[in-house]
């Protein structure tokens, strides 16, 4: 019998994310005899605009009815188009037994729907901020994508057709996902072997400072002192001011402000945090200083970034700042 898949597609959704989930199940039915069906569902049947503004026709929520796999699909200000139907759906599909999960922040409205309790929680790394601090209980992890066989997070993009090559791996053999990967001409990787953090530290000289990179993310609020970096990193602060030089063009101080503002850009986006509380929340003493920094970086001050639905966000890469 096929199984059913629903993409519940929240306003904004990524369409990257979306077909890269999509299209290894159509590849896949070429193989296993059009083992998986799927449709696209919204609210009502209003069609759902992706962030790239291509309006996608859907199902009505009410009008679906058995599902094997839900996927909730959103990007950009997930909590914006999250309503109590949609919440209320969600939980009655948890109650149902539904195998439920989310592409990129679309485990915002599983979070909301308490579907995510003692669960890990895979989310892109330029998100994981703003949802710790509106979900502080649940457990984020760094995988590009988790899937316990009850649920599933991933972190999109990419990410979301490793996830799905898995499922099918699991729904049938590793043989058969192995095959669906080789027509996408895509290298497969397991959730065992990788975490974000090894795709954005792209060269040996940025890898070998993970430890004082991952320490910098873990204390946005409370930033260490240069000393305490270098102890992490077992040299002294003349060898990490140099390491840094080499692998980013910068020294630590002037990489970990970038770090802090680039949080607070997200929290800015994706929380409901005031701007002096995200200011706060990324280790600026005082507002004015914040408000100073981020306008440095960015070119307007925290306040033009504020509202949810503001727009698509552009981060800014790592590069000389003002410290």
């Amino acid at each position: 019998m096929p199984r059913k898949i629903g993409f519940l597609l929240l306003p904004r959704f990524s369409m990257l994310s979306l077909m890269s989930a999509l299209e290894p199940l159509r590849v896949a039915n070429r193989f296993v005899d059009d083992h998986y069906q799927w449709l696209f569902i919204g609210p009502t049947t209003t069609p759902v605009p992706a962030s790239n503004g291509i309006p996608v026709s859907v199902t009505a929520m009410p009008e679906v009815k058995q599902l094997d796999r839900l996927f909730v699909c959103a990007s950009y200000a997930p909590q914006a188009g999250l309503t109590s139907a949609i919440i209320n759906w969600l939980k009655h599909r948890g109650r149902a037994g539904t195998h439920m999960g989310s592409l990129e922040s679309g485990c915002h409205a599983l979070a909301a729907a308490e579907l995510l309790n003692n669960h890990n929680t895979a989310m892109h790394w330029e998100s994981q901020a703003a949802f710790h601090e509106t979900y502080p209980n649940l457990k984020l992890s760094n995988n590009i994508f988790n899937d316990d066989g009850k649920r599933f997070t991933c972190a999109g993009g990419s990410a979301c057709l490793d996830l799905v090559l898995h499922q099918i791996s699991q729904d049938h053999d590793n043989q058969i996902a192995d095959r669906v990967a080789s027509s996408l001409i895509h290298q497969r990787q397991h959730e065992v072997e990788v975490g974000q953090g090894s795709l954005l530290l792209h060269t040996p000289q940025q890898q070998v400072l993970r430890p004082v990179i991952d320490a910098m993310a873990a204390h946005m609020e409370e930033p260490l002192e240069g000393a305490q970096l270098a102890a992490i990193q077992k040299v002294s602060e003349r060898t990490l001011q140099r390491q840094f030089k080499q692998a980013f063009g910068m020294p630590p101080r002037s990489c970990y402000l970038q770090m802090r503002l680039q949080r607070a850009r997200q929290l800015l986006h994706e929380s409901h945090l005031s701007v002096m509380q995200v200011g706060i929340a990324c280790g600026f003493g005082s507002n004015e200083n914040f408000c100073r920094q981020y306008k440095t970086m960015f070119g307007h001050p925290p306040s033009r970034d504020r509202k949810l639905d503001s727009g698509v966000v552009s981060y800014a890469p790592l590069s000389q700042a003002q410290h």
